[in-house]
């Protein structure tokens, strides 16, 4: 393998519950074992505070280099110490939109904190707050929590249309920013999730209203692969697969069967099975064994990846600038005045 595709591999061996200790051990344990490329590939994939929990469940820290044991471990306490605020923050929102009887359900990183799935929570961490609003109560949320101290807001210059989520509501007093979900997926893939059914199924957890796992799983998956073209790219995504293993989803027959009708959904399924044992019970077709190649030859050929991760970004930011001048006029005039910064084109 290659040097990057063998650094996943020892990402995914550390996070894994089926990777012994053994194995594990005698890999660490090798001199020549670099941790240099795993604290920044773990860096870029927000995985450090869970691959130092890992290590620290399976009695390893001691083979950490000291310097990098004190650095994980500072970085995981302060993880845990935000994450007890960001739990606060969630059950102050909640309680707030449910005295309002707005319909809702927190969505990623912090309805997995609240559903208790992991022996530490500074193992997950978390951006923004996401939650998911019945559609005809998106802006009622939006501006209650605007009065209630959410009272900046930060989106794009221009108009969007019928995008995910409406602009992020911050707040001075609080860590996270707050995005309020009317879709959950790109106009393209909507069809895919059911929103009214995520919404009548919830779980509530310490009053806290949270997907069941199904869909939870569901939305990561999709949003990863479609939203954040996890699946044009082929690339994996360590914090998403430990989630998902985490909660035990990749044992959901349902949920296995449902992601294998869409070929995203058998190139997340495939690239998981590619590090992490978890997902080796998972039968590949024709077109997995297709992407689990062409994943392979990528990470084995650095120049051959570099080259075709930079031409697929760059088709990709082309055709979305192309469709967005087609089909929106405010990023149209958005565009003419930052070009050519004229007063004249406000009126166009």
């Amino acid at each position: 393998m290659g040097k990057l595709a063998i650094t996943y591999q020892h990402i995914a061996d550390i996070l894994s519950f089926e990777v012994s200790n053994s194995q594990l051990e005698e890999t660490l344990k090798n001199p020549a074992f670099n941790w240099d490329p795993l604290v920044v590939e773990g860096s870029k994939h927000l995985v450090l505070p869970a691959i130092y929990c890992r290590l620290k469940a399976r009695k390893f820290l001691h083979l950490l280099p000291t310097d990098l044991k004190n650095y994980l471990e500072e970085l995981t306490n302060i993880n845990r110490n935000r994450n007890k605020a960001l739990l606060s923050q969630v059950r102050a929102i909640s309680k707030l939109l449910n005295e309002h009887h707005i319909e809702h359900v927190f969505l990623k990183g912090a309805a997995l904190l609240a559903s208790g799935c992991y022996h530490d929570n500074a193992e997950r961490m978390v951006g923004d707050i996401d939650i998911l609003v019945k559609k005809d109560q998106v802006y009622t949320a939006f501006n209650l929590l605007k009065s209630n101290g959410y009272d900046k807001s930060s989106g794009y210059a221009y108009d969007t249309i019928e995008f995910r989520h409406l602009d992020k509501l911050i707040s001075e007093n609080e860590l996270a920013s707050i995005e309020i979900h009317s879709h959950l997926l790109n106009r393209k893939y909507r069809s895919l999730i059911d929103l009214q059914a995520i919404l009548n199924t919830k779980n509530t957890i310490n009053g806290i209203a949270i997907p069941r796992t199904y869909d939870l799983s569901m939305h990561q998956i999709l949003s990863w692969q479609l939203n954040d073209k996890g699946h044009y790219y082929k690339f994996p995504n360590f914090k998403i697969f430990y989630d998902i293993i985490k909660v035990n989803s990749d044992k959901d027959e349902a949920l296995v069967s449902d992601l294998m009708r869409f070929k995203y959904g058998k190139s997340f399924l495939e690239i998981a099975k590619f590090y992490f044992k978890e997902f080796s019970h998972i039968q590949s077709n024709s077109y997995m064994i297709y992407i689990s190649l062409s994943h392979k030859t990528l990470m084995n050929y650095k120049p051959l990846r570099v080259f075709v991760r930079k031409g697929k970004y760059a088709l990709n930011f082309l055709l979305k600038r192309l469709h967005l001048l087609l089909t929106n006029t405010s990023y149209t005039r958005h565009i003419f005045k930052k070009v050519f910064n004229s007063k004249s084109f406000r009126s166009f």
